[in-house]
This record gives C-alpha cells, structure tokens and sequence, in this order.
C-alpha cells in the first residue's frame, strides 16, 4: 500500500511534459547572464524560449520590468515553449525566493512552462499546464544578490502546488 501511495505521489508531483535538457540549459545561461544585471537595476527582466523558423530553440533578447513585474510581447517568429525571468534584487517586502501566484498564473494562461531566477540564486520551473513548480537547483545554483538573507522568506520547500503557493504567500 505505501508503495502505491508513493507511486502515486511520485505521478501526481512530475510534471506531465517535464522540461528538456536543452531548455534547462538554455534558461539557466540566459537567467544566469541576466541576474548581475536585474541586481544592479533592482528590477526584474523576462523574455521567452521557443523555436525558431529552423527549428533551433533560441531566447528572446531580455525585455526590463519593474521591482516586482516584467511583461514581454510574444514574438511573432518563434514557436514559444517557456517564458523566462529574474526576481531582480533581494527586498524584504517581498516574497523573493519562490515563483508567485501571478508567475504560475501567466504561464498557465498561455499553456507554457516558464523559469525563474530567484536573488538567492534558486533556479525554478513552472509546469503551467499542471499548475506545478519546482526548484531545479536551490541557493546559490545561479548568482546571488549581495542583499540577500537566506531563510528571510522563511523555510522553501523544494515544490508547490499553485494552492500551496497561494498559502505560503499569505
């Protein structure tokens, strides 16, 4: 019986169409370059990953958000699969180290996974259609913020389900 039970978590927690390598990679270089960058700014920058006419899975150039939005156009030449994003710098007010609501909502939205960089250098994916997120690697995985406190946001749980984002975000 709690073999089933664990089969059954083990189903229920994988994200039906896990991301590939080589999103994974591609997000992390393009997240991993652009942290510096949205410390400095104090301000988050997204984009999207997706195919282009050849095939190729390319990003799209960053677009600047503010302290706690970005918003990109969808490009008209690619075949999008993921949106990406920084949390830009650490802020106490701020529920920085985790995806929001909004994030999981937005990708949901559209029928894409997406991918977040946290100030304390976690590396999150977004199974939008599930409504699912997970830690791919936690701090320090990606650069960290100079500000940043762990264990300010208190204790970060490896994955959410969106309800349980919503209650940790309370």
């Amino acid at each position: 019986m709690l073999r089933r039970i664990a089969l059954l978590f083990t189903i229920a927690v994988t994200p039906l169409h896990a991301q590939n390598a080589q999103e994974l990679a591609l997000a992390r270089d393009v997240l991993t370059g652009l942290q510096s960058l949205s410390f400095e700014k104090k301000r988050e920058y997204c984009g999207y990953l997706g195919l282009d006419r050849t095939g190729n899975l390319v990003a799209t150039n960053p677009i600047p958000g503010d302290m706690a939005s970005c918003a990109a156009d969808f490009p008209d030449d690619l075949a999008v699969v993921a949106s990406y994003h920084t949390h830009g710098a650490y802020d106490d007010g701020y529920f920085n180290e985790m995806p929001s609501t909004i994030d999981v909502e937005s990708d949901s939205a559209y029928y894409m996974d997406g991918f977040v960089a946290t100030p304390g250098g976690r590396f999150w994916y977004i199974d939008g259609r599930a409504k699912f997120v997970r830690q791919v690697c936690g701090v320090g995985c990606l650069p960290v913020a100079p500000q940043f406190r762990k264990g300010a946001d208190g204790e970060i749980a490896e994955a959410y389900t969106y309800d349980d984002l919503r209650r940790a975000q309370r």
